[in-house]
């Protein structure tokens, strides 16, 4: 059966539900220490690597009959949804309690545990779970290497059948096999329903169970305990699906299954199909080449070859990136953006959190030169308006700190050319709109005009001792016209005066008042006087002054903005020589950086006739040699033993060549069958008769010939004697 068949085979496959079971969860419980959240061996393990809070771009959206916040959701296009981030309460513009806080306030899907037949206890739905639900985060005792090690041991020698370790970090382990939550009795399966994602909450890295499709009500739930599921020695699996391995743990496992969990194959362009084949055609560098420790085919990771970043991959690359602790892994993705050349796919990358991930893995890669100067040449070729969130991310200051320490003339001089270019951007700052929405976040430096209307209608008001709600931010009122609102991105309160089209880090001050003398306050309303225009125990005299001084006031500040403007001119004006002999020096480097990127290209694509683009004919001629290179070798094989193994590739791969030139000749633009017919197999393997009999000739008479000349030598040698 094919490939294709047996996955509809899979599709069409009916799961079992398991209503009729009775739930077993209270005596389940029975068995661990239960626990709401993962405890910490110490402060620093599980760390996320993310010094700052990650913040999304979404506003709240609040339903008036409701009053939940719906920002944040499946469909709302949240960047650090996308990159499996959780927005932090106060951090975010998003507001309190959005949608992506599901592991903080514990979202849990209904589940209840049930005794299965052969497996002891299973997790099933109580409620069906459409495609991504968020069902259990897999809580337990998160412990470093060292104790994970002794555990094992210590689990072994008490002989506990099943352990419940889970990888979170390459130094860090999550063990709920005495304490932990309903998570833990999730079972294997060799075609899964669920799958395990690691998402950075604050700054620690969290583990949660997502729904892999549609489960219906009563459906146990599974996943693939090759991924991160650390355990006993070997065991029989009995998934009962029709592709099951028939083990899992162990070497069996990892090699018949995949070789990367989802999540990272996506994000590398790598598909099932292509992992299988690697196996298949790599099985002995299992156990020459790996680690029994390793928790990816670090050989299958080197192998593979990656492309540029299309505009849906973005998604996948960065939260892979942001997760992945592997240099393996992320050399591959830096490889990755560092090929992606196309303006809209940069800044989505840069939106993706771009800068703050580059951040935190230039502090990781700074023993790799290589990684380092792609990720310095991928920074100065992104797009650059501003520097809101290159000071955020506080990357400039992880590239000073390589600049101070490299011997690498290379780094040394894209990081003087990349602070250098940074150092000119200015910061941008956005007037937030007004709505009912925002009246929290925004005060305004100017008083109440009128009282509510409950203080209208009271005859005798009470005086009340209490002062007014001000500004947390500062004590002081803000001149009339000015605004306060805090940066997101900094944390920082700014200010800014819409009429006057003025913004500023430096909170505005206001003149000393005149000290006017309180006007008292009636008991009632008078009924022999008109009602007054204002409210303001003010007389005429007094507000015709305070409006002087304010006119004063943003005459002085324009003033001001003028006298700014015109020594910023003047700084750029003395300035411009110098700006352009560095733009000149750096459009000479990033010219050189594109034509030796191109030569590499060009090198590494060959040279086919054709209407298409090179690159499209270099993809064809590679399909084209990966299917015959899968017959090939293995109808010319039988000649190993008489002229030996490197003869038989060298021939194998010649003749591959030949095949797929007169292909290409053909029709270079082509695509190559999923597989050869019958017909197509015939030629191929005449021809590759023909090829061989015609070398079979010459190897045999060559070797007869110099066998000859070594049997007359001999012959001479002994006459001699």
């Amino acid at each position: 059966m094919s490939e294709s068949e047996d996955d509809k085979q899979q599709q069409r496959r009916t799961p079992p539900v398991f209503l009729d079971c009775e739930s077993a969860t209270e005596e389940a419980l029975q068995t661990f220490t239960q626990i709401t959240a993962c405890s910490y061996q110490n402060k620093s393990i599980g760390d996320s690597g993310q010094n700052e809070n990650m913040t999304c771009d979404c506003h709240e959206k609040v339903e008036e009959t409701t009053n939940v916040n719906h920002a944040c959701g499946d469909d709302s296009g949240c960047i650090n949804r996308a990159t499996s981030v959780e927005c932090m309460a106060g951090a975010c513009n998003c507001g309190d309690r959005c949608q992506n806080q599901r592991f903080q306030r514990c979202e849990y899907a209904a589940i209840s545990v049930f005794q299965t037949e052969k497996k002891g206890y299973g997790v099933r739905a109580d409620t069906a779970l459409d495609e991504g639900s968020f069902i259990y985060e897999y809580i337990g005792e998160v412990i470093d290497e060292a104790t994970f090690r002794r555990r094992m041991v210590d689990y072994d020698s008490r002989q506990l059948r099943h352990f419940y370790f889970m990888m979170l970090k390459k130094d860090a382990f999550i063990d709920a096999t005495e304490k932990g939550a309903l998570a833990r009795f999730v079972n294997h399966s060799c075609s899964p329903n669920a799958y395990v994602d690691k998402w950075v909450v604050g700054d620690k890295l969290r583990m949660g169970i997502f729904a892999k499709r549609h489960i219906a009500r009563g459906e146990e739930i599974t996943f693939d305990y090759n991924v991160d599921r650390y355990g006993a020695q070997s065991q029989p699996c009995y998934c009962g699906e029709p592709n099951c391995i028939k083990f899992m743990g162990g070497k069996t496992q990892t090699d018949a299954a995949l070789l990367l969990p989802d999540g990272i194959s996506e994000a590398l362009g790598v598909t099932p199909r292509h992992e299988r084949q690697w196996l298949k055609e790599n099985k002995h560098l299992r156990t020459k080449q790996q680690n029994n420790d390793a928790t990816i085919n670090e050989a299958f990771v080197k192998s593979v070859e990656v492309s540029e970043i299309e505009e849906q991959d973005v998604n996948r690359v960065m939260a892979a990136m942001m997760k992945s602790h592997d240099a393996n892994i992320n050399r591959k993705l830096v490889e990755r953006i560092y090929l992606t050349d196309d303006e809209n796919v940069n800044r989505q990358i840069v939106r993706m959190h771009g800068y703050k991930t580059l951040s935190a893995l230039l502090k990781s890669q700074t023993t790799d030169p290589d990684t380092t100067v792609k990720i310095l040449k991928v920074l100065a070729k992104w797009p650059k308006m501003t520097r809101n969130k290159i000071q955020s991310s506080q990357i400039e200051d992880v590239v000073k700190d390589i600049r101070a320490h490299t011997n690498n003339r290379e780094i040394r001089s894209l990081s003087v050319a990349l602070l250098d270019e940074w150092g000119k951007l200015q910061m941008a700052y956005r007037i937030p709109k007004v709505s009912h929405s925002d009246a929290g976040q925004i005060s305004y430096g100017r008083n109440p005009r009128s009282s509510s209307p409950e203080k209208l209608q009271d005859p005798n008001p009470v005086k009340h001792e209490e002062p007014e709600p001000q500004d947390p931010s500062s004590q002081t009122e803000l001149p009339p016209g000015w605004e306060s609102a805090l940066d997101p991105n900094t944390n920082t309160m700014y200010y800014f005066n819409r009429d006057l089209g003025e913004t500023t880090w430096e909170r505005p001050q206001v003149k000393p008042k005149l000290k006017l003398k309180p006007v008292p306050v009636p008991r009632g309303p008078r009924q022999d006087s008109p009602p007054q225009r204002s409210t303001n125990n003010y007389n005429e005299s007094q507000i015709a002054e305070m409006e002087a001084q304010r006119l004063d006031q943003e005459k002085q500040m324009l003033w001001q903005q003028n006298l700014n403007k015109q020594k910023s001119l003047q700084e750029l004006i003395l300035q411009s020589q110098r700006e352009a002999e560095e733009r000149k020096a750096m459009d000479l480097r990033l010219k050189q950086e594109l034509t030796d990127k191109a030569r590499a290209r060009a090198k590494a694509k060959s040279k086919v006739k054709g209407s298409k683009s090179s690159g499209t004919t270099s993809s064809v001629e590679k399909r084209w040699s990966s299917l015959f290179a899968k017959y090939v070798p293995n109808l010319i094989k039988k000649h190993t033993e008489e002229i030996g193994k490197d003869n038989v590739k060298q021939c194998a791969r010649e003749m591959v060549k030949v095949l797929v030139m007169k292909e290409m000749n053909k029709d270079a633009t082509r695509e190559p069958p999923a597989d050869f017919e019958k017909s197509k197999l015939k030629q191929v393997k005449e021809f590759t008769g023909s090829y061989m009999d015609k070398f079979m000739i010459k190897y045999r008479q060559k070797h007869s010939k110099r066998h000859g000349e070594e049997t007359e030598g001999t012959i001479k040698r002994t006459k001699l004697t």
